[in-house]
């Protein structure tokens, strides 16, 4: 090849490469367009670097679940869990849709309902059925399931107000014939739910005690003829919590003629209260703190025998009784719920509220001891296990004899319909 035929190559590219650069230029001449300097919205990604392995983060702005059950509505949950039900049956025996049922599915192994296929993720994250859907898991994979639990076939997108989330685990744990206990409420919680008072705990669920809406257990006194409640141990308000489990809430329905009647600092205990119980022994002296309650105290009760002051403050009473919301309620309108409705409390019959199933050791405490009175309210809000062996109710009492009292003159201001007595 001559240089004349190399020229007419190179001059060729050359003339190929300034008509492809010079098209550029013009093209980006005629399209270009400036960024604005305020981006019409902005995609911000979480760098993976910070977040914890599998995604389990838990928002930190959250209050912890174990303070929001304190509070939470079994009701309002079920409105809640409304969104679930097309996915998932709550009943007892329901069958399992597009995901598995819930049934007693508050601390149940993850991925353990046999005839349902879950997603390898679950399976893992289920470490072999060894990790239960315990509160604080389930609080954060319903916020977020598949940020908490990456690869999961659920497509909830999740629930990201706390209160509901609260409200549909405090719904999810009544669905079951023996809840789990509740957790322990923060001690800041308790502290604050009364400055100065400790929170009422009943450290056995042997006796059965109705808890109002507001939330506290009402103590049992001791078996008849038994001395009275067994020595208070002084415990943080954070043990306080809503520990109570279905049978805890139970709690016998009033006398009707005897209910007693709160007047001022102190309360007249309705005549049921003086029948002793079937053991033969003799009526069980008042608390020592009844001996201080105010004008109101005792008065002869009906076939002459002589009621017990009730000792207690009724506004501070109505503080501890916040404990015991989440599973009792009291006042006008109030259902069983986890445990039974407390209204009339004091003097009703024991394991006799009507549409609750009370266990079968509280049924045979109660064939010997028939009333609730306060002596026996007292006894079983100190410890329900101890004085029932058996019983469903796993709150584990109040400590504090003052928190009792209060509890007990608080619930004594309440008649079987709900009324407030005296108004």
């Amino acid at each position: 090849m001559d240089s004349f035929e190399a020229n007419k190559i190179f001059g060729a590219i050359l003339g190929t490469v300034f008509v492809l650069f010079g098209g550029s230029l013009l093209a980006e001449g005629l399209f270009h367009s400036e960024a604005p300097e305020t981006p019409g919205y902005e995609i911000v990604a979480a760098d993976p670097s910070e977040a914890p392995a599998g995604g389990q983060e838990a928002a930190q702005e959250d209050p912890p679940i174990a303070a929001l059950l304190q509070t939470a509505s079994v009701d309002a949950g079920a409105d809640v869990f409304k969104k679930c039900g097309a996915c998932h049956s709550g009943e007892k025996g329901g069958p399992n849709k597009v995901g598995p049922h819930l049934w007693d599915v508050v601390d149940r192994p993850i991925a353990s309902v046999s005839d349902f296929s879950y997603s390898p993720a679950m399976a893992e994250f289920s470490e072999g059925g060894s990790v239960n859907w315990d509160y604080d898991h389930l609080y954060h994979f319903l916020k977020d399931p598949k940020g908490y639990i990456p690869g999961t076939k659920m497509g909830f997108a999740g629930i990201k107000s706390p209160e509901d989330r609260g409200a549909l685990i405090a719904y999810l744990h009544s669905l079951s014939d023996n809840p789990a206990p509740l957790p322990e409420a923060p001690a800041e919680d308790a502290a604050a739910a009364g400055e100065g008072e400790q929170a009422a705990e009943v450290t056995n669920p042997a006796t059965t005690t109705k808890m109002g809406e507001g939330g506290e257990e009402t103590q049992a006194p001791a078996a008849a003829g038994s001395a009275p409640q067994a020595p208070p141990v002084e415990s943080s308000d954070a043990t306080t919590e809503a520990q109570m489990s279905a049978e805890g809430v139970q709690g016998e329905q009033p006398a009707p003629p005897a209910a007693a009647s709160q007047d001022g600092a102190g309360t007249k205990p309705p005549a049921a209260e003086q029948e002793q119980p079937a053991s033969g022994a003799a009526e069980p002296a008042a608390p020592a703190g009844e001996q201080a309650a105010a004008a109101g105290a005792a008065a002869p009760a009906e076939g002459g025998a002589t009621e017990v002051a009730i000792a207690g403050d009724p506004a501070a009473g109505e503080k501890v009784f916040n404990k015991c919301k989440a599973c009792h309620a009291v006042g006008e309108g109030a259902r069983n719920k986890i445990g039974p409705e407390l209204n009339g409390i004091v003097g009703e019959a024991i394991a006799s509220v009507e549409g609750y199933t009370f266990s079968a050791p509280l049924q045979s405490y109660a064939a010997e001891h028939p009333t609730w009175t306060v002596e026996e309210l007292h006894a079983w809000l100190a410890d329900p296990k101890a004085l029932v062996p058996g019983t469903k109710m796993s709150f584990p009492g109040l400590k504090n004899p003052k928190d009792i009292d209060d509890v007990i003159a608080y619930l004594a201001t309440f008649d079987e319909t709900g009324a407030t007595k005296g108004q």
